[in-house]
């Protein structure tokens, strides 16, 4: 098997990444380019309960979540190249080195080869659910505030981000496509998840 025969002609290895040969003519170029995935989301949304009892305790969840979402791991294919100096992840500790290896990382080969091109390897479905906010309040009873002369007294105590359930591997899966465009392709080059918070307050009227 050649990579993009006559202009490169290089011809691969044992140990290489292993491409798909779409038009089955021996040789790996842009003919043998097919759709992997689709970074828009079939379905996206929120949605939660509110639970209130006695008119004074209330509980209040809020998730969202995306559906049949695909992105480019970016960070994994930058850290899995084996091309160069750059920093690699643990994951290449596996890779291929001598015959009779079974391993799905390539073999290491400074500045040469094609084992980094993009592939399946690097596209994930990165579909999620994510509790993004959860509050719980307390409001004091009208016989309570008519001794401190109040119309209104909560505490609530708001948690933010506390859980994200997926099987991207990637830091965070909520990724989005640069501009807003609806034909581009979503990677993630591991960019800060959404900080989790906690708000403790209170509420008042006179």
């Amino acid at each position: 098997m050649r990579f993009n025969y006559p202009a490169i002609d290089y011809t691969f290895q044992p140990g290489d990444a292993i491409y798909e040969d779409i038009n089955k003519d021996g040789n790996i170029d842009s003919r043998d380019v097919v759709y992997l995935g689709n970074s828009n989301p079939k379905f996206i949304g929120g949605f939660g309960p509110t639970v209130t009892l006695n008119n004074q305790f209330k509980f209040i969840l809020f998730f969202t979540y995306r559906l049949n979402y695909d992105i480019i791991n970016g960070t994994d294919m930058l850290t899995t190249n084996l091309y160069s100096y750059d920093n690699q992840s643990t994951a290449v500790l596996s890779r291929w080195r001598n015959p009779g290896d079974v391993t799905n990382i390539p073999r290491a080969i400074f500045r040469g080869g094609y084992n980094w091109l993009g592939s399946d390897r690097y596209v994930e479905d990165a579909s999620f659910l994510r509790l993004r906010s959860a509050t719980f309040s307390y409001s004091f009873d009208k016989g309570f505030l008519k001794k401190f002369k109040m119309d209104d007294l909560r505490v609530f105590f708001t948690a933010d981000n506390l859980f994200t359930f997926t099987n991207y591997r990637g830091q965070d899966p909520e990724v989005s496509m640069r501009g807003g465009d609806p034909f581009g392709i979503a990677i993630d080059y591991s960019r800060t998840p959404p900080t989790r918070r906690f708000t403790l307050g209170i509420q008042t009227r006179f």
